[in-house]
């Protein structure tokens, strides 16, 4: 076990724990959540071809990153104070539900990024086939925003901007994932038929995603 925690880069209990207090991670997550937030709302009027502005829109997407920042601050005290698995499953559960109000309405196309290049970048005891697959599908949606980028301000330093908000904004995100997606260091781990159907289920969005910017 001790083997594997350190190939998924998770303390052990007899390792020394250099990290801030639990008050103070959850703390950074929330602010660092809410700033998250107030950056991906000014990069969404950037990109956008009829920017608006209301503050019921402003404040439901800062929220809904402050709820992502504090959760996944929840997961990474968790792992550093519980080795019990049905506990940090738990807030593991509580870590993938946070992640749910990024998907809403537009944010929905980048679903797959986030989850796909979350698992590519924490799952680092996969095969590196199955984490290049995941770094594909990661990529699909940034292309088609990056193709409407171009279609709507053509190549530009407007569509640059965009390019690199998006890139900046949705690594940040990946990287945030990475308390809730990595693996514990129990050595226990879900079927291969569960990974299968997920990753099934994973392209079955990719897919329709595409063919709704296709037909629409």
């Amino acid at each position: 076990m001790t083997d594997l925690a350190d190939k998924l880069n998770i303390p052990t209990q007899d390792a020394p724990r250099k990290t801030l207090p639990p008050i103070l991670m959850i703390a950074a997550g929330l602010f660092g959540g809410a700033l998250l937030g107030i950056i991906a709302r000014a990069w969404m009027r950037l990109i956008s071809d009829d920017p608006q502005f209301t503050w019921g829109g402003t404040i439901f997407i800062v929220g809904g990153f402050t709820v992502f920042g504090f959760t996944q601050s929840l997961v990474a005290v968790a792992r550093r104070r519980q080795r019990r698995r049905w506990t940090l499953t738990i807030v593991r559960v509580v870590g993938t539900i946070g992640m749910l109000p990024l998907f809403v309405g537009a944010g929905s196309l980048m679903l797959p990024t986030v989850v796909a290049g979350g698992l590519a970048k924490a799952r680092v005891e996969w095969n590196t086939i199955a984490r290049w697959i995941a770094l594909v599908v990661a990529a699909i949606p940034v292309v088609i925003v990056s193709s409407q980028l171009v279609g709507s301000f053509g190549w530009s330093l407007h569509t640059a901007a965009g390019f690199v908000g998006l890139i900046a904004l949705y690594s940040t995100i990946v990287g945030a994932t990475r308390f809730t997606l990595t693996a514990q260091a129990d050595g226990w781990r879900v079927k291969r038929w569960v990974k299968i159907t997920l990753v099934v289920l994973l392209g079955l969005l990719v897919l329709r995603l595409i063919a709704g910017i296709i037909l629409g």
